[in-house]
């Protein structure tokens, strides 16, 4: 494997920090909202069931008649034919009303496809803004929706980050597209934990494992900093202290804010870094074998944890201290770890048994090359 054998020490203090997102976390921030949007009109985004679930209804009554529309995402990935649809039927309604505000409630699925939605072409066009993220032509000009974003589970980050995942399933080859643009960040996030309540344990898991795997990756990163890595370090061990709480408890408040504050600080970290070897490997087990996006990573962590020992001072500082010991058992321990919490791990258990060859062949893929351990 193309991962290279020496010690690195990063040294050099100097690095840049861009977050232009404005972060409100706590229980009950979400009631701040219709507040802050003062006068303007807003359009809401969420999912089916969302209302339901009691996540939207204050939100909605809140707002009142500036709520100018209401629409849910389908159920499934977030993908090019679900975002032409919302695209279709919202970009009428900004236009009208340029300063409207974008509103998107929900897990990954919907802040990505609300990232999607907030870039209207100038031309109105929905097949130059799939061009662009095909990387088949340029951006075009584009009348930016203002974007403030509201999770209901803990986990993507996506809500401080700049980009979104897009599925790109009409060609033979199902492909992951990327929107990975300064504009891709939100203008707000509202992080409230209470809205991760009403999420059942195989979602409150998956997102939790996907915190996990962002903070990981955050500190075997070639990009990683000393902000980066301390903020990586401190959401690790929050996931690992309060997932298995959650799993005995469901509405433990005070767990659910643990991974909640997780989730947004590896969410925080890996905005810097991006991720590296463990999600390049998930994309595969995601499209191909339909791992949920947070256990497939998992599958895969114990593995790169033990490419990356050894390869940089500062990292198995960090690693050792995810569960206190050396960073070289640290990979055995979250193993151990994650069978506490229902996952059993290695790509052996789903089956697969051509994990290094998997490997080498991620190595070369652009977040594969954000391994600290790979060949530059």
């Amino acid at each position: 494997m193309n991962i290279g054998m020496g010690m690195n020490t990063r040294t050099d203090p100097c690095f840049g920090w861009h977050m232009p997102v404005h972060v409100q976390f706590g229980a009950g921030v979400l009631e701040r909202l219709p507040q802050d949007l003062g006068e303007g009109q807003a359009v809401l985004l969420s999912f089916d069931g969302a209302e339901a679930l009691g996540l939207t209804g204050p939100l909605q009554q809140g707002l009142g008649d500036r709520l100018r529309y209401v629409e849910t995402c389908p159920d499934g990935l977030s993908d090019l034919v679900r975002a032409r649809a919302l695209c279709r039927r919202i970009w009428p309604i900004l236009a009208q009303r340029p300063d409207t505000v974008l509103i998107a409630v929900g897990g990954g699925t919907v802040m990505d496809l609300a990232k999607v939605v907030r870039c209207r072409p100038v031309s109105g066009s929905f097949d130059d803004l799939q061009d662009a993220l095909r990387g088949e032509s340029p951006w075009p000009a584009l009348a930016l929706t203002r974007l403030w974003l509201v999770p209901t589970t803990a986990g993507t980050g996506s809500e401080v980050t700049r980009w979104a995942t897009v599925w790109d399933t009409d060609g033979a080859v199902a492909m992951k597209r990327s929107l990975d643009e300064p504009f891709g960040y939100a203008e707000r996030a509202y992080v409230d934990p209470r809205l991760t309540l009403s999420c059942p344990w195989s979602v409150t898991c998956d997102t939790a494992l996907d915190a996990l795997s962002h903070a990981l990756e955050s500190i075997w990163n070639r990009h990683a900093n000393p902000a980066s890595t301390a903020l990586a370090l401190s959401a690790a061990r929050r996931v690992i202290a309060a997932l298995p709480v959650v799993r005995r408890e469901r509405a433990d408040l005070a767990a659910r804010s643990e991974l909640s504050l997780a989730a947004l600080e590896a969410g925080l970290a890996f905005s810097q870094t991006r991720t590296a070897l463990a999600h390049a490997l998930s994309y595969a087990l995601t499209l191909e074998q339909g791992v949920p996006h947070g256990r497939a990573c998992a599958l895969w962590l114990p593995t790169v944890w033990r490419l990356a020992a050894g390869r940089d001072a500062a990292a198995d500082r960090a690693l050792g201290q995810v569960f206190g010991g050396s960073a070289v058992m640290g990979a055995d321990r979250l193993a151990r770890w994650l069978q506490t919490v229902g996952v059993e791990p290695g790509v052996e258990s789903i089956g697969l048994f051509d994990g290094e060859a998997r490997v080498a062949a991620a190595l070369s893929s652009a977040r594969g090359r954000n391994f600290l351990g790979a060949t530059a």
